[in-house]
């Protein structure tokens, strides 16, 4: 570590970032060319987010990765490359992974149902469980309505009413997104509904043609074959040495909606800390926790068609548009987003993630080797900010300074 220079002050920016950082850090540590990717960091912190990881890969390898802000707030513990993340969403892009090989091995057909190959009396409580095809559940074309924001569900799983440590049965969720309580949001086929029940059915699917926990699965298939080290299926495997302390802004809206749980303590106005909560309920629709550089491995496996055979992986990516509302600017895939206009007219594939606690990026940017990967130990759920700081944070700010610095290293 170089020395400071003596009689040397420091700028209000570079004390800023030693705070941010939450490290040891000395003015001239940074380069000319990494300052805008630490005054983009500092923004991040000062525009209230805890805690952020944050890779960009391009290659075959890390070009750049960084941390700033706190593991844990009251403890002023800094986040530290290796600390581990709820992902969200970005657990389905493994679920999908792991269906798509099953298909390929003649152990799944895409245009067969989960009810074909799951026998639970639940299914035939859900609507379209047991008409909408897998390639239905893969791609949000399903009209299978979500758990997720039932409100007897939303108290329950992330609110008031979470009953801390319980971790919840894989098919625990399915009783809130029953016929009785929701319609369903379309016919097969018919329009795109985002829905976290389609990748509670798909989950169910993968165990009972296996045999085998998802989790395990997932990591057989996936994580050992990859050397993804810091990614686990939160709650249904240990996860050693644990992830960070996470937070969640408890805007009135959340409030009226889900209720603040008595464990979950203010550390400041509308922030509240969810460490005290755990993502069972989420399982394979979002329970995943991983680090930004697993991430980064795992986007360039997925672009580079790693783990599927050819056919298959053109399967993967082969959008079938609904039968009404196609959109020309953004398309859900098998398990993989695409938008049109992601940065300055350049499209992106890959998935954001967000949960009670967190917030999540993972995204490769079309026709280049660019992965931009982001991670955020605080969620925005029913809060009502829509953007939340932490999307505003990734679009406004860190995407352009990531690509500013891509062109830079060029």
């Amino acid at each position: 570590m170089m020395s400071e220079r003596p009689g040397s002050t420091r700028t209000l920016g570079t004390i800023l970032l030693l705070l941010a950082i939450g490290a040891p850090f000395a003015e001239g540590q940074v380069s000319p060319r990494d300052r805008g990717l630490q005054d983009a960091m500092v923004q991040g912190i000062a525009m209230g987010i805890p805690g952020i990881s944050l890779a960009i890969g391009v290659g075959d390898s890390i070009l750049w990765e960084g941390t700033a802000g706190y593991n844990d707030i009251l403890r002023r513990v800094p986040v530290e490359a290796h600390d581990r993340f709820g992902v969200g969403s970005i657990t389905k892009t493994f679920v999908a992974r792991v269906i798509l090989q099953l298909v390929e091995e003649g152990k799944l057909d895409l245009d067969k149902t989960a009810a074909d190959y799951v026998d639970l009396p639940i299914l035939r409580r859900i609507p379209n469980a047991g008409t909408a095809t897998l390639r239905h559940l893969l791609s949000h074309q399903s009209g299978v309505p979500t758990w997720e924001f039932q409100e007897d569900w939303v108290r329950l799983g992330r609110g008031r009413d979470m009953r801390l440590g319980y971790v919840w049965g894989k098919e625990e969720t399915l009783e809130y997104c029953t016929g009785d309580l929701l319609p369903a949001t379309n016919e097969p086929g018919g329009r795109y509904a985002y829905s976290n029940t389609n990748y509670t059915l798909l989950g169910l699917v993968v165990e009972a043609v296996t045999g085998n926990d998802a989790a395990a699965e997932i990591r057989r298939r996936i994580l050992e074959p990859l050397g993804l080290r810091d990614t686990f299926l939160e709650s249904f495997e240990e996860v050693p040495g644990g992830y960070v302390h996470h937070y969640h802004y408890a805007t009135p809206t959340f409030e009226a909606a889900a209720g603040v749980h008595r464990g979950f303590p203010e550390i400041r106005p509308y922030l509240v800390e969810s460490t005290a909560g755990n993502l069972s309920p989420e399982w394979v629709a979002g329970g995943m926790v991983s680090s930004a550089r697993d991430l980064v491995r795992w986007a360039r496996a997925l672009r580079d068609g790693e783990l599927l055979g050819p056919a298959m992986n053109t399967e993967a990516f082969t959008y079938y548009p609904p039968s009404e509302g196609a959109s020309a600017r953004s398309r859900y895939l098998q398990g993989i987003s695409w938008s049109a206009d992601f940065h300055e007219g350049t499209a992106a594939f890959g998935h954001s993630g967000g949960t009670l606690g967190f917030t999540a990026y993972m995204y490769w940017l079309e026709g280049t080797d660019v992965i931009l990967v982001m991670l955020a130990n605080v969620g925005g759920m029913h809060s009502g900010l829509s953007p939340s700081p932490v999307g505003l944070f990734f679009r406004q700010v860190w995407l352009p300074a990531a690509m500013r610095y891509v062109a830079a290293a060029r």
